[in-house]
C-alpha cells in the first residue's frame, strides 16, 4: 500500500509539501500541486479522510438521528435532507437509538438533525454545550444551542378539525399516536382548541402508536366490547387512519356513509385506499431540504430563518 512518504520520495519534495498539495493549500503553486496529485494517483496513494478531517477539525458529515427505519414519512424526509446536503458536499449519516447518542457525545459529525424522542431533553442540552449545531424536529426546546424546526401541527390539525365540523359531524373522536411524541401532542392540542371553540365535547379518545395495525386494533376493540362509536375518527397520522378504515370495512361498514375518517401527513398510500383519505399534506421532501439548508447555513455561520413547516388540508372522500 502506497504511503505519503512514497509520494514525497517520487516527487522529490517533503511530506508536508505533499500534504499541502493534496489539500489544495494555496501555499503550493498550482503547477507543483498538479504534478504531486498525478504522482499520487499513479502510485495508488489515497489520503486518509479521517486524518484529513482530524487536522481540519471537521468531518463534512451531518448526523440524522431517527426513531426507527420504518414508515413512509422518514423516506421522503431523508431524501430531502440527503439531496440538499449533497449539494453542499456534506454526507448524511443516519442512526437510531444509543448509536445516535454516542455519535453526538463523541462529536463524530459536524452537525446533527434529531427526530428521536428517546434522547432526553436534559441529555441533549448537555451535549449541545459542546456540540453545535443541533436541529430538532420532534420537540420545542428553549436552548440557545439548539434550533427548533418543527411542523406547524397545531394550526394544521385545527384547520382539519374545522373542516370536519363544517361537514356536520358532532360525535367526533381522536385517535392518538405515541402520547409523549411532539407530533401527537401538538396535533391533539390543535384538535382540542377547535372542538372547544365550537362548544363540542370530545366523544372519545383512543390509543394508537402511529402504525396501521394500532388503528385496526382500535376498531377491533370497540367492536369486541360493543362500545359506543363516534361518527368521526380524527387520527394523528395517516397510517392509523388507514388501519381504522380497514377495520370498519372488514366489519361491513361504509366510509363515509357510516363513519368518517381523517389522517395527517398525506403519505402516498392515502390516495390508493378506497375511499381516498382526507388528510393534512406535509411536503416532507421540501421540509427535509429546508432542514438541511438550515444546518449548512449554521455550519457556515450564515444567517438562517427558523420557521415551522406548514400543512395543507386535503379533502378527498373519507368524510
Amino acid at each position: 500500500m502506497a504511503t505519503i512518504k512514497d509520494v514525497a520520495k517520487a516527487a522529490n519534495v517533503s511530506i508536508s509539501t505533499v500534504s499541502y498539495a493534496l489539500n489544495a493549500d494555496p501555499r503550493i503553486p498550482e503547477k507543483t500541486a498538479t504534478g504531486i496529485r498525478q504522482i499520487a494517483a499513479d502510485i495508488g496513494y489515497f489520503p486518509s479522510a479521517a486524518a484529513r478531517n482530524l487536522k481540519k477539525r471537521n468531518t463534512q458529515t451531518v448526523l440524522v438521528a431517527i426513531s426507527d427505519f420504518g414508515g413512509p414519512v422518514y423516506h421522503n424526509l431523508l431524501d430531502g435532507i440527503h439531496f440538499e446536503l449533497a449539494r453542499s458536499n456534506y454526507t448524511m449519516i443516519v442512526s437510531t437509538g444509543i448509536s445516535s447518542e454516542n455519535l453526538l457525545k463523541e462529536r463524530s459529525c459536524d452537525g446533527a438533525i434529531l427526530t428521536d424522542i428517546r434522547i432526553r431533553d436534559d441529555q441533549l442540552s448537555k451535549i449541545a454545550k459542546n456540540f453545535r449545531p443541533i436541529v430538532v424536529l420532534d420537540r420545542d426546546l428553549a436552548d440557545p444551542n439548539i434550533f427548533n424546526l418543527t411542523i406547524d401541527n397545531h394550526r394544521a390539525m385545527s384547520e382539519l378539525t374545522k373542516a370536519v365540523i363544517n361537514e356536520g359531524y358532532r360525535r367526533i373522536a381522536f385517535v392518538h399516536g405515541v402520547r409523549a411524541a411532539h407530533d401527537n401532542e401538538t396535533r391533539y392540542e390543535g384538535f382540542l382548541k377547535t372542538m372547544r371553540a365550537a362548544n363540542l365535547p370530545v366523544f372519545g379518545e383512543y390509543e394508537g402508536n402511529f402504525t396501521k395495525s394500532s388503528g385496526l386494533s382500535v376498531i377491533e376493540s370497540l367492536l369486541e366490547n360493543r362500545s359506543p362509536m363516534p361518527e368521526m375518527f380524527v387520527c394523528a397520522n395517516d397510517e392509523m387512519a388507514i388501519g381504522i378504515m380497514e377495520g370498519l370495512q372488514k366489519a361491513g361498514f361504509r366510509i363515509p356513509d357510516d363513519f368518517g375518517v381523517s389522517g395527517f401527513d398525506d403519505i402516498e398510500l392515502a390516495t390508493y385506499v378506497k375511499p381516498q383519505l382526507s388528510t393534512v399534506r406535509i411536503d416532507h421532501f421540501s421540509w427535509g431540504r429546508d432542514i438541511a439548508a438550515t444546518v449548512v447555513g449554521l455550519l457556515q455561520n450564515r444567517p438562517v430563518s427558523l420557521h415551522k413547516q406548514p400543512g395543507i388540508v386535503i379533502l378527498r372522500e373519507s368524510f
